[in-house]
């Protein structure tokens, strides 16, 4: 199967699971709902809210109804806030919804990568099973410059 085949299939299927959770809530399956979900999922990184409503201008969703949408997404656990460099709060999907992962975050230039390498888990497991702490999730921000911003401040 080529990767683009692998991909639409991937997202129906991930299409599937946020009709089910809807509808799970007694919730509508709207259009907009959709949209909103496509353009957060297929995007590889946190959207800030005024990113997204410029991105969806086109598809007719006015800012009311993807920050209306967001909010549920949010309530829902389908999408997670998450702080990007200068205060700046963007959303992306969580799991499973998306892959686990973290991020990596440039101090000077604000770049942001994923991180999708997670042996934390384990670090979790061993230190807090003995004191009877059951974790729910996590998230790591790893802060540091990226090779450009390296390249830049060396000169």
């Amino acid at each position: 199967m080529s990767s683009v085949n692998e991909a639409k299939v991937r997202q129906e299927g991930l299409e599937a699971m946020l009709i089910h959770r809807l509808r799970e809530g007694g919730l509508r399956v709207t259009p907009e709902r959709l949209t909103i979900f496509r353009e957060l999922s297929q995007t590889r990184h946190p959207l800030p809210k005024p990113e997204l409503v410029e991105r969806l201008k086109s598809a007719g969703i006015n800012q009311a109804t993807v920050y209306r949408v967001l909010d549920l997404f949010t309530a829902l656990k389908i999408v997670q806030a998450v702080l990007l460099p200068h205060g700046v709060v963007g959303y992306e999907p969580v799991p499973p919804f998306r892959d686990h992962h973290h991020h990596i975050v440039c101090a000077s230039c604000g770049t942001m990568a994923d991180l999708y390498e997670c042996d934390i888990d384990q670090v979790i497991q061993h230190d807090l099973q003995p004191i009877g702490f059951i974790p729910i999730s996590h998230a790591l921000e790893v802060v540091g410059l990226c090779r450009a911003c390296q390249s830049s401040a060396s000169h």
